[in-house]
């Protein structure tokens, strides 16, 4: 940043702090126990690909530091391309914290190669102990908060659940306040199994 930039009122953005991430596996608790959610045994990170020669070698570096990872952890990964356009690295381990420090080590590793810009969300899936339709909780990387996601069918989601959700998971999570906020992120790639 520099003398121009001050003058004229630019300020440097803010970089989320990534640590946020590892809320997730202390709320792992109040989840189960409250909620009578289980974990998914997938979880996502989600980035717009960017059309540059570093940018692909960064992924590739990506993928082979997962595939290093993964023999010494049980945290196996995937790629998938979107319809959207988007890219997303798919983590499975059926060790959820094992999974939620892998995902913190994808998201600082695009933001330490310099491409923090391109990170758009992680998403983490959990579902009923009875059964039912998944229920995510979205981690948003522009602002470090989670939010959660209830999908219903097709581009309709339940924002009472969500809202009841938001309430419990408050004061465990960092949870993003501005409800507008609150992105749908419809055809997660993440396997219920």
């Amino acid at each position: 940043m520099g003398l121009f930039d001050i003058i004229r009122g630019h300020r440097k953005p803010t970089r989320p702090n990534l640590d946020n991430l590892f809320a997730l596996s202390t709320a792992r608790a109040t989840l189960e126990v409250n909620l009578a959610l289980e974990p998914m045994i997938e979880s996502g990170v989600c980035f717009r690909p960017a059309d540059m020669v570093d940018f692909e070698r960064t992924v590739d570096d990506l993928h082979h530091l997962l595939e290093v990872a993964g023999r010494r952890t049980s945290t196996g990964f995937r790629a998938h391309h979107d319809d959207m356009g988007f890219e997303w690295v798919i983590l499975r381990d059926s060790d959820f914290e094992e999974m939620v420090t892998t995902s913190h080590m994808v998201n600082q590793t695009m933001q330490e190669e310099g491409y923090g810009s391109q990170l758009l969300c992680s998403v983490f899936g959990f579902h009923d102990k009875d059964g039912g339709a998944p229920i995510y909780l979205i981690y948003g990387h522009k602002r470090g908060t989670f939010y959660p996601f209830v999908p219903t069918g097709e581009n309709r989601r339940d924002n009472t659940r969500e809202l009841r959700l938001k309430t419990s998971l408050d004061g465990e999570l960092p949870i993003e306040p501005e409800l507008e906020r609150w992105f749908p992120v419809w055809g997660v790639p993440l396997s219920a199994d």
